[in-house]
């Protein structure tokens, strides 16, 4: 997959939820470009655990909005979060354990940027959704 471009298709119209995406984005963007270049493991494992603490910080937004709000699909958007914290920690651990491997990159590359985007478009975009119909502004 590579690089993902921030676009309008990736907009679920709210705009905090929406600019942390952009900032997400950015920080996959560059630890896939670090593991891919075979940079120093300083500079991987700084952007990962930068991507890992984003993560927390993106999904608490999330989930306390949608407690707040009722969301009635809380429990399976909260279920697709803990499944990608998971697996961050997993990838961290094989980072530690192995380093900049190819298969890492291609891990990053494939798996976690196909589960953003996926997740945009298909998790969050109902949120937005939802979001909107009630009036909420974030």
């Amino acid at each position: 997959m590579g690089n993902i471009k921030w676009t309008t298709k990736l907009s679920i119209n709210v705009e905090l939820i929406d600019d942390q995406h952009k900032i997400w984005i950015d920080k996959y963007n560059k630890v896939s470009d670090a593991v891919d270049n075979h940079e120093g493991p300083h500079q991987i494992s700084q952007t990962l655990s930068f991507l890992i603490d984003y993560t927390k910080l993106h999904f608490e937004t999330e989930e306390k909005h949608m407690l707040a709000n009722n969301y009635p699909e809380m429990d399976a958007h909260k279920a697709k979060h803990n499944e990608l914290r998971k697996t961050l920690n997993d990838l961290v651990r094989d980072y530690d354990e192995e380093g900049a491997t190819h298969e890492l990159a291609d891990y990053i590359n494939n798996f976690l940027g196909n589960w953003l985007v996926t997740h945009i478009k298909e998790v969050d975009v109902k949120l937005g959704k939802f979001l909107k119909e009630k009036g909420v502004k974030l």
